[in-house]
């Protein structure tokens, strides 16, 4: 009756005739109860105080403390007051003595001598209510152990994310530190040669008469470096168009990649000189698809202007190929290249492979390249080595992704 993972069942049986005790024992043997034998009243409340028992079978009529006796003296103590308690008694079944075994809190009255199929129907009920009552008691209390684990576990995740937000705030401290640093050097770079030419026009312009070809000159500096600092605010706000979601690209048909690369890699020719950096590009006569043509000049100028810093002394080749419904585009360079550290963070705001004291820039250009071609439905990524020069390589889709709410498609 009693199933293996069921702790075991205890019931007191208290009588002081021997004969009557062993008999009960008997009728109760199938039930593979724990039954536990006091033979007076002052055993049986020692024996209540030392176990928890399912329920208490007694005889009545015990010299010392009676059945009765012992049943008021049980339900004074609180933690016994609600053991079931049968009481036993060979005297005749009087109306008093049922109304007085219900006043001590007896649950119900059986004579002796005891028939056994009726004492086990009734054992039966009282020892399946207690089992359940503990097994009901063992799902609370496991249910108070899932929930303290829960809210530990809540507590430690809440911990955790926590100090995750506060490892990502002090790096965006130092992002926005060291970022506010780099970009004041960077825009501050071309006013100073900015005031100096202006500082020199007026010179000449006072000067009788002012020389033309030498005002001339000044005039192209100045412009060279207001253009610096127009590209240097354009990637700040591409940056923060782009970190918002606010990028609008607008899409032309028969767009042509290889005329795009070649007018853009015309416009470095004279950098590329400086640089002492061969440009060559191979490109069939036209790849046609569907792109924005602003941003598309955006990621190859960006991606020629990486290759020319990192890459002075060595030669830059350009590449275009058709390959079905995609487009590619590799840029490869000779220049310091970089590791797989290096190159596993290249593409984030304000990354840059080596120190801005040597190579300036906001480290903004291949970020905004990179969000770009992912607007564009592409991809992009880089293959390169220390010492073995690096290789940008852009895919793009011929035909434009599902359009967004960034997204237009122009005649």
């Amino acid at each position: 009756m009693q199933p293996a993972d069921v702790q075991r069942t205890s019931v007191l049986l208290v009588d002081d005739q021997p004969a009557d005790l062993a008999a009960l024992e008997r009728h109760l043997e199938p039930f593979a109860l724990h039954l536990v034998k006091a033979h007076s009243g002052e055993e049986a409340l020692h024996r209540l105080e030392d176990e928890e028992f399912a329920l208490v079978l007694m005889d009545v009529r015990m010299p010392g403390l009676n059945g009765f006796e012992t049943a008021r003296l049980l339900r004074e103590h609180e933690s016994e007051r609600h053991v079931p308690l049968i009481f036993l008694t060979g005297a005749p079944r009087e109306e008093a003595s049922v109304a007085h075994a219900y006043a001590t809190g007896a649950v119900d009255w059986l004579r002796k001598p005891v028939e056994p199929e009726t004492l086990r129907a009734k054992v039966r009920v009282f020892v399946e209510l207690h089992r359940e009552r503990e097994a009901l008691r063992r799902q609370e209390a496991e249910l108070r152990e899932l929930e303290r684990e829960a809210l530990e576990d809540k507590r430690l995740r809440a911990e955790a994310e926590r100090e995750r937000l506060v490892v990502e705030l002090r790096e965006a401290v130092r992002l926005r530190d060291e970022f506010l640093s780099v970009a004041s050097h960077e825009l501050k770079t071309p006013l100073t040669p900015l005031a100096l030419r202006l500082q020199m026009m007026w010179q000449e312009l006072e000067a009788e008469p002012p020389g033309r070809e030498r005002l001339r000159r000044h005039v192209e500096a100045v412009h060279g470096q207001l253009r610096r600092m127009t590209a240097l605010v354009d990637s700040l706000l591409d940056a923060t168009r782009l970190t918002s979601g606010q990028l609008v690209l607008r899409y032309e048909r028969n767009v042509d990649l290889a005329a795009v690369v070649r007018d853009v890699a015309s416009t470095f020719e004279l950098q590329a000189v400086r640089a002492e950096c061969p440009l060559k590009v191979e490109a069939p006569s036209r790849v046609l698809g569907q792109w924005d043509v602003l941003r598309l000049e955006q990621v190859v100028a960006n991606l020629l202007s990486n290759a020319l810093k990192f890459g002075a002394g060595c030669p830059v080749h350009v590449r275009v190929e058709e390959r079905g419904e995609w487009a590619r585009l590799m840029v490869r360079d000779g220049g310091i290249g970089m590791d797989e550290d290096v190159r596993a963070r290249i593409f984030g705001r304000f990354e840059r492979g080596v120190s801005e004291r040597h190579y300036g820039g906001l480290g903004l250009g291949l970020f905004i390249t990179h969000q770009v071609v992912k607007a564009l439905g592409g991809h992009i990524h880089v293959e390169s080595a220390p010492g073995l020069g690096s290789t940008f390589i852009v895919e793009l889709p011929c035909s434009p992704p599902e359009a967004g709410g960034g997204s237009r498609l122009d005649s």
